[in-house]
């Protein structure tokens, strides 16, 4: 059940009142910035101060060209989170993007396992993620998870992306406008691929053959889920105004991107789904 970002700092000031915190929390949603924020003001409740001036703060980002969190850098914060507090009585990590963990071998998430398996006593681990279907299951299931809502996407999400606009053409043909729509989502995902193949090919990271094909297919599928979130926020945001759809409209294609986003997961064939969820959006099926 996804709440707003009040409602969880209220539910982790209770249970910090109450002693009764977990060791891990998993923060979901649609938006990496809002989660980021959510996860920096949680840690600054258990700390009692500002968390990036704090000796018993630790965080970890993507960090390296191909933009992955690598095992060194889980390494280093299982190092300080087996040390003891400096000044308060928990040390708290933040690890931001975690699904980055999982890309390629998944080396580091897996590095990591033993850590949210036996978490030592005296630290609180919130790992961030807006796209959860990423993580490894062993990693969602040693977590409490917390799904942040729709309507605390920041307002800087108001503007769509440029490759949106295609999205409401001209065309008024119900039909036509969900091919031409599913057109545009594969013509959106062949530029994704191409991005994450040049990134990859521009690093200077040292990553061998079949790595590096798994780091762009993760890449890639990071960035199609991206896209239908997009799609979903403009249908929330944007679409009453720019394309004059009713509330029926928009949730019918919320549920539809919804869907779309769940037969990707499972592997269906990406052309057929899209095909689906378009006309599906038109109300065609």
């Amino acid at each position: 059940m996804p709440f707003r970002a009040e409602e969880l700092r209220q539910r982790f000031a209770a249970s910090i009142e109450q002693g009764r915190m977990g060791h891990s929390y998993l923060l979901t949603g649609d938006h990496s910035e809002s989660l980021a924020n959510l996860a920096l003001g949680l840690a600054g409740q258990v700390l009692d101060a500002a968390p990036q001036e704090h000796p018993d703060f630790h965080a970890v980002r993507p960090e390296s060209k191909s933009r992955h969190i690598t095992v060194e850098q889980i390494r280093t914060l299982e190092h300080e989170l087996y040390l003891r507090p400096y000044i308060a009585p928990l040390k708290v990590a933040v690890i931001f993007d975690a699904e980055r963990m999982c890309m390629g071998a998944a080396s580091a998430a897996n590095a990591f396992l033993k850590t949210l398996e036996e978490p030592p006593a005296h630290t609180l681990i919130l790992l961030t993620s807006g796209r959860p279907a990423m993580l490894l299951p062993t990693i969602i299931s040693r977590c409490l998870r917390l799904d942040l809502g729709f309507e605390d996407i920041d307002s800087t999400t108001g503007h769509e992306p440029e490759w949106i606009r295609p999205w409401y053409g001209s065309q008024p043909n119900p039909a036509l406008r969900a091919y031409a729509r599913a057109q545009v989502l594969h013509d959106h995902w062949s530029e994704v691929r191409a991005k994450a193949e040049a990134h990859l090919k521009n690093s200077d990271d040292d990553i061998e053959e079949d790595v590096g094909k798994a780091l762009v297919e993760a890449e890639f599928q990071l960035g199609r889920q991206e896209s239908i979130a997009q799609l979903q926020r403009w249908y929330w945001r944007m679409s009453e105004k720019v394309a004059k759809t009713s509330e029926h409209e928009r949730m019918r294609a919320v549920k539809a991107l919804e869907e779309l986003q769940a037969a990707l997961a499972q592997n269906c064939e990406p052309h057929l789904a899209v095909e689906h969820a378009c006309l599906r959006i038109e109300g065609l099926v």
